[in-house]
């Protein structure tokens, strides 16, 4: 016989320790489950943050045969941002020729400009309460955040009516010029 045991108590303790080893692991596939459950839960109900983006809508394509319509020279109001941007702004009212040139404005002035300038537009009978029609012409150099900052105080000063449009290379010679003059 063995030193004390009994086959018996053999066989328990072999018992034991075979029930011992099956017992000892612990399955995780519930938690896996649950796991996926909460992670596609807080998927579906999280609100994710809209992007802070500048509304811009687009005109309507032209007709075909349809002539281009005229604006009065009287309701322009145009807009020339330099290389320097928010430094200051050209504005000009109505058309470009010699008496009538582009007029240096700082910045900070420019909300207050442009609103002037459409309150006497539409404060004028001979107008019939139309509204400014700005044409915003950016140099090909100048910040793009400088020219949303520029549309964003046209915004703020009541302007509908709007539209950018190129500065073309003689232009931007004119206002390269123009931006000299007024750093001396």
């Amino acid at each position: 016989m063995r030193e004390g045991k009994t086959n018996a108590q053999a066989r328990k303790i072999k018992k034991y320790n075979e029930k011992s080893d099956e017992t000892s692991h612990v399955d995780l596939a519930p938690m896996v489950d649950i796991a996926f459950l909460l992670l596609t839960f807080f998927m579906l109900t999280t609100s994710f943050a809209k992007p802070n983006v500048f509304q811009m809508g687009l005109p309507e394509p032209p007709k075909p045969n349809a002539a281009p319509s005229a604006v009065d020279p009287k309701l322009m109001l145009t807009i020339q941002v330099s290389k320097t941007g928010k430094d200051g702004v050209f504005l000009l009212r109505g058309i470009e020729k010699e008496g009538n040139t582009p007029a240096y404005t700082k910045f900070e002035e420019l909300r207050a400009k442009v609103k002037a300038v459409r309150d006497e537009i539409q404060n004028d009978p001979s107008l019939n309460k139309y509204d400014v029609v700005t044409a915003v012409k950016i140099h090909p150099d100048a910040k793009y955040d400088d020219m949303i900052e520029v549309m964003n105080e046209i915004f703020d000063a009541g302007v509908r009516k709007w539209a950018t449009v190129e500065l073309k290379p003689d232009e931007a010679k004119k206002l390269e010029e123009l931006e000299a003059k007024v750093k001396k």
